[in-house]
């Protein structure tokens, strides 16, 4: 993957309806390539399941947790599966030296007495550390005040829950509604920001080295996390993937990055090295999942009250 493949996999992550139309013109690519290149990534598996999902605006509670520590199990072949199977955890990827780092989505904050226990006793974790993102997953902004969805949006959210790029034609046909009324009712959702159209992107399918450094400042440095994210966007680029800072757990930043070399990933880490930390582990990652949540059964289980309740 070059750096055009991975500004088409972010654009796609926030919106896997967007027309390769538009990403060819933002990109100055033509769709074919565009298109090709979209298809190549697929085919290694490195892109996976083009969702749609509903809005977090219908969760304001809920919370983004990000888990992490080393595993005592020595056979961590089913570690992942394991800890799949609770309803919150979305995603698990084992790094180097047996560390795990668990996704989670809860409801309510009351859900980790539940959740940790169940990480521990599964990943074999004893010595976990669970963070709270600071940016929480709400952010979608409110376009409306009415958030009501009828059947007909459920259906159609329904219909795109597991291919987002169905056409119009193919969710008419599906749910026995007319383009007409499918158009108009998906659009709504679109400008209100009632849906999210999503896809699974799996880095360890690609050549590239993905790396997870866990940085923590030293306690007298008081640092914006703000700030410190665009300083590190400025500098790394899209070598940065992601950056999480949490609400628990002061001076504490947890660094996604993408690398070609080893000798890259050793130079950003000298660079790091500058920087007021006390310390900082980097781990290396050799696998991730990703599973579906109690988000995807809360969609599943209105369409299901519309089927036991057609009128």
């Amino acid at each position: 993957m070059d750096e055009i493949d991975i500004t088409i996999t972010m654009m796609l992550m926030a919106n896997s309806r967007m027309p390769y139309a538009e990403i060819a013109d933002m990109l100055q690519l033509s769709v074919n390539s565009v298109h090709k290149r979209v298809k190549s990534m697929v085919e290694i598996e490195a892109l996976k399941n083009f969702q749609t999902k509903l809005s977090f605006l219908f969760f304001p509670n809920m919370a983004n947790i990000i888990m992490f520590g080393e595993s005592s199990i020595k056979n961590s072949k089913h570690i992942m599966d394991k800890l799949g199977k609770n309803e919150c955890i979305y995603n698990v990827t084992q790094a180097s030296g047996n560390n795990f780092f668990i996704h989670a989505y809860i409801e309510n904050i009351s859900q980790l007495d539940i959740l940790i226990p169940f990480v521990r006793k599964n990943g074999g974790i004893k010595e976990l550390l669970v963070g709270i993102d600071k940016a929480p997953p709400l952010n979608e902004i409110i376009t409306t005040n009415d958030m009501t969805l009828s059947k007909v949006d459920y259906l159609i959210i329904h219909s795109l829950k597991d291919n987002s790029r169905k056409t119009i034609a193919e969710i008419s046909k599906e749910i026995g509604s007319s383009t007409k009324t499918i158009r108009r009712h998906l659009n709504r959702l679109i400008e209100k920001n009632l849906v999210r159209f999503t896809l699974d992107w799996y880095p360890d399918k690609t050549p590239q080295i993905i790396s997870m450094l866990i940085l923590k400042l030293k306690p007298n440095i008081d640092l914006d996390d703000l700030s410190f994210k665009q300083k590190l966007q400025e500098k790394y680029g899209q070598k940065l993937v992601f950056t999480w800072a949490f609400s628990n757990l002061p001076n504490l930043f947890i660094l996604c990055l993408r690398t070609k070399t080893t000798k890259e990933l050793q130079g950003i880490q000298e660079s790091l090295s500058l920087m007021e930390f006390e310390s900082m582990d980097i781990h290396i990652l050799i696998e991730g999942k990703m599973f579906p949540t109690w988000l995807d059964t809360y969609l599943d289980n209105k369409v299901k009250e519309f089927t036991k309740n057609p009128k």
